[in-house]
């Protein structure tokens, strides 16, 4: 209820945390909140609650003013609301959107550590190392058995929704590298596995000032769609709490989601 979360010293971080080295004039904060999704676990739940209500393939649509034509390959029907949640795609199927859309490339690696103890789960934490603007690492212990992983979490290049190839560089990867062997010398190590991760990203709001990177939750003006730039990369961790949202505005006329989601924060759709 609020417990403040508790400041360390670098000194005492790399104590009670033997894989890290961080500078005596770090700040450090833990906390105890934390969690690891297994995705494989969480997308099989996700997909057996929502039964046939989702349309997994290609599929074009029809807003109407009573609903929305929906075909795929084998077949047409009409709902009478439709959610959009199509992540780097999104703009693409409502191209309004896609000036506000930015789509990025995101470099993962996994790394074989040089002291696999002090990084193993339960011993070692998820980590986020902010060393400065627009330089930023975060990572995981090793609770695959495939090593640590990390990335950086600022963004990569703007790509298109369909550029997932090819697997991260070294070059992209070389920073991460650089900063667990500065940091965390513990999770350092030759890359083992890579992979991309694409994020869609939101421009910054002109109507209700923000920095960007807030989502996209909200109904589409003048039809019964329902539209969410989420949830690649960033934000599949949050697709319960999203899909609930998502949920009321499909079903409950009164509800509204948070004014940061709103399309109505951009000029173009107040």
């Amino acid at each position: 209820k609020g417990r403040p979360d508790p400041m360390l010293t670098a000194a005492q971080a790399n104590k009670l945390f033997p894989a890290f080295s961080l500078p005596d004039d770090w700040d450090v904060v833990v906390q105890d909140g934390g969690a690891i999704l297994h995705t494989e676990v969480v997308m099989k739940l996700m997909r057996e609650c929502a039964g046939n209500r989702v349309i997994p393939e290609r599929a074009s649509f029809t807003p109407r003013h009573d609903g929305v034509s929906i075909r795929t390959d084998t077949e047409e029907f009409f709902a009478e609301r439709a959610i959009l949640a199509l992540g780097p795609w999104l703009g693409r199927a409502l191209p309004r959107l896609a000036a506000l859309l930015n789509v990025t490339r995101q470099a993962v690696g996994w790394f074989a550590p040089a002291s696999p103890d002090s990084v193993a789960l339960g011993r070692f934490p998820i980590f986020i190392l902010d060393r400065g603007p627009n330089d930023t690492v975060y990572g995981f212990p090793d609770f695959e058995q495939r090593g640590v992983k990390a990335a950086p979490h600022n963004h990569g290049p703007v790509v298109g929704p369909d550029d997932w190839g090819p697997h991260a560089t070294d070059g992209e990867l070389r920073p991460v590298g650089e900063a667990l062997a500065a940091l965390v010398p513990g999770a350092a190590g030759p890359i083992i596995d890579r992979d991309v991760c694409l994020y869609t990203n939101t421009a910054p709001a002109d109507r209700r000032l923000d920095a960007g990177e807030e989502f996209i939750i909200d109904r589409w003006p003048e039809s019964r769609l329902i539209v969410c730039s989420a949830c690649s990369g960033h934000g599949a961790k949050f697709a319960p709490a999203i899909g609930q949202r998502l949920a009321r505005l499909a079903t409950d006329p009164s509800y509204q989601a948070e004014p940061f989601f709103r399309l109505s924060r951009y000029s173009q759709f107040a």
